[in-house]
């Protein structure tokens, strides 16, 4: 094994990843159980989570996926399972949760993003933080029409496939898509501040195995 890979800090590592992947699925399986016992909607959220989490985890290598940002993007899926709690129904600190949950979208994705960037070594910095701030609106954009869609055929309820607590407002859209670029930039200023980018490519270089 070679390259950033073999790192052993709080931003890389390879066994590290494994068991985050185990840690969190477990949580998921049981947020699950809970969620079928209960009657939830959020049962048919598990699918969509276990494709999030084992699809980026599938695509590592090609990414240069960290511990940190990946065990947050867990933290992310895990916020947002929990809203069969009644958690979209609130405001912690004066805030919806929904913009919350939204916000750190938008930073854990921004820090992924900008990592597998930097990874590729092909673009300068400000390069990568346009392109990363594009991303990120274009998934969040995507989110939207998915949960109009849902909701056009599956009506009100709770998950990402109906209208529920957070999505009633007329400009929740919007405000969606605001607190995902606002988590962004922040993910740009964390990025750039502690200088997570390690393990960077040179142009042309041949890929790093995984």
């Amino acid at each position: 094994m070679t390259g950033s890979n073999s790192d052993s800090t709080l931003f890389s590592g390879g066994c590290v990843l494994s068991r985050i992947l185990l840690l969190f699925a477990a949580l998921f399986f049981g947020l699950e159980v809970y969620a079928v016992r209960a009657g939830s909607r959020y049962q048919w959220d598990f699918f969509f989570i276990l494709l999030l989490w084992f699809g980026v985890y599938a695509i590592r290598p090609a990414i240069d996926l960290r511990p940190l940002p990946f065990a947050l993007f867990g933290i992310f899926l895990a916020l947002h399972f929990a809203g069969m709690f009644g958690w979209y129904q609130t405001s912690p600190l004066g805030l919806e949760y929904d913009c919350w949950v939204h916000g750190l979208f938008g930073f854990v994705a921004m820090l992924i993003v900008l990592q597998a960037y930097h990874f590729r070594g092909l673009y300068s910095p400000w390069m990568i933080n346009l392109a990363g701030l594009v991303l990120i609106l274009g998934f969040s954009a995507f989110h939207e029409i998915f949960e109009y869609a849902g909701a056009m055929v599956l009506g009100q309820g709770e998950g990402v496939l109906f209208v529920g607590a957070g999505d009633l407002d007329e400009w929740d859209t919007q405000k969606d898509m605001l607190n995902n670029l606002l988590g962004g930039l922040l993910g740009v200023g964390v990025f750039r501040l502690l200088g997570m980018g390690g393990g960077r490519k040179e142009p042309g270089s041949r890929e790093l195995e995984a």
